[in-house]
């Protein structure tokens, strides 16, 4: 099977243009290649919603934390309650017994 150069130039002279080529190396450019390009955009979306949603969770902790703040300088039995739990402070008079949990073995 031999192939015919003449029909193959020919093939190509119809339906080659230009206009097209250019065109297409432009949309490829567009999309993949470029600094501001398609794919870039949506991993930049997808970077600046992980984002806002680290920036959500640290404002609930914000939150939670500043209801603690007015929490220990409103109420006394709170200062107290943290005390004991988390300090093992006691009164005068008391005890303290720490119960830690039974570990399993594998």
């Amino acid at each position: 099977m031999k192939i015919d150069k003449v029909k193959i130039l020919d093939y190509a002279r119809k339906h080659f243009s230009w206009g097209k080529a250019v065109l297409v190396v432009f949309v490829i450019f567009i999309i993949f290649i470029d600094e501001n390009s398609c794919i870039q955009r949506i991993r930049y979306d997808a970077e600046i919603n992980d984002l806002r949603q680290q920036i959500a969770a640290q404002n609930d902790t914000t939150d939670y934390y500043n209801r603690q703040i007015e929490r220990l300088k409103t109420d006394k039995n709170v200062v107290e309650q943290i005390a004991r739990e988390q300090y093992y402070m006691s009164k005068p008079n008391e005890d303290i017994y720490i119960v830690e949990p039974k570990k399993q073995t594998p």
